[in-house]
Parts: structure tokens; sequence; C-alpha cells
């Protein structure tokens, strides 16, 4: 099925066209949603959620661009409003623990453990600015084009170009000990 026939497709119609574009792409949608979570059962929801998105805004879909980046479109835009979310959660949580040390408990705390050059470069993917996370993984784990990219995150072309390069020399500086 080309994208142009999905651009006339409404919801309750075509479903079976619409299940191939879910078979075709479903594998990249996890793991690009992986990528930017860190986390299986959290990329596994958000590109369910994604497509369920998609199958709803099928009649808004106006075929500028492919299937594919419009999905990628949708799942950045699924996984920015998890991450506000998460901020705001984790902004009361933090207030709590902050309120707990003011009453003599202590906070919670983890130890960092060592790990593989690979556990660490997924470390550092994860701390990046999200737009530069974005790029990058858009760029290096799905081979997207800086055209691609500015179409499914809705910027400028030197906004990607920017990005991924800010995201390359961060990674080189946190990493350099290490490679």
């Amino acid at each position: 099925m080309v994208d142009a026939e999905l651009r006339v497709m409404k919801p309750g119609e075509g479903s079976v066209a619409f299940d191939d574009l879910v078979r075709r792409h479903m594998a990249e949608a996890y793991a690009f949603c992986f990528r930017l979570t860190g986390r299986a059962a959290e990329a596994e929801d958000l590109s369910q959620e994604g497509f369920v998105a998609a199958y709803r805004a099928l009649p808004s879909f106006r075929g500028e661009s492919s299937f594919r980046s419009w999905l990628f479109q949708i799942l950045v835009n699924r996984w920015r409003d998890r991450r506000r979310g998460r901020r705001r959660e984790e902004a009361r949580l933090e207030a709590a623990r902050s309120e707990a040390e003011r009453r003599g408990r202590p906070a919670e705390g983890g130890a960092l453990e060592a790990a593989e050059l690979g556990a660490l470069v997924k470390e550092r993917v994860a701390d990046l600015p999200d737009r530069q996370r974005e790029v990058l993984v858009l760029h290096v784990y799905h081979e997207l084009s800086h055209g691609e990219i500015a179409v499914v995150l809705a910027c400028t072309y030197d906004d990607v170009k920017v990005n991924l390069s800010l995201a390359r020399k961060k990674l080189r500086e946190d990493l350099r000990e290490y490679v």
C-alpha cells in the first residue's frame, strides 16, 4: 500500500491495509521507542499508543511526508507528553524527599554500578537534552536524513544539524576516558 492510499483511508475503513502498515513498521517503531525510553515495557506501550493515535488521526494525514516519518512524529510527541508528566511527578517526589530530609529522615539513594561500554553509551544518550536525543536516535539508529528528521520533529534542517552536532560533541566529551 502506498502512503497516498493511506491519506484517503478513514477509521473503520481499510483496517486490513492499516494492519499491514502496523506489521511493516512495528519493529522499527518499537526500536525507536526503546531507544528513547530505555525500557522494554514502556517502549512497547509507547509504540502501541503511537499506532492507536496514528489510526485515530488518519483523517488528518495529508501525505506530505511518508507514513514512517508521520508515525515517528506521533511517537516523539507521545514520548514528550510522557516526559512532561514524569517531570511533574519527579518534582513532586523531590519535594517530598526534601521535606523528609528537612525533618531528619534519610532520603532514598542509589549506588551507581559500573557498566559495559554499550550500557554506558545508552546511559549517556539518555542524559542528553530531549531534542539532541531525538535527533541522534533518529539519525544514528533509524538512519533518517537531516531533512526527514526536520519533518518528524517539526523543526528546521539547521536545527537538526546543530542538535546532532551538539549531541555528538557531548557524547565524545562524556565518553573520552572510556574510548
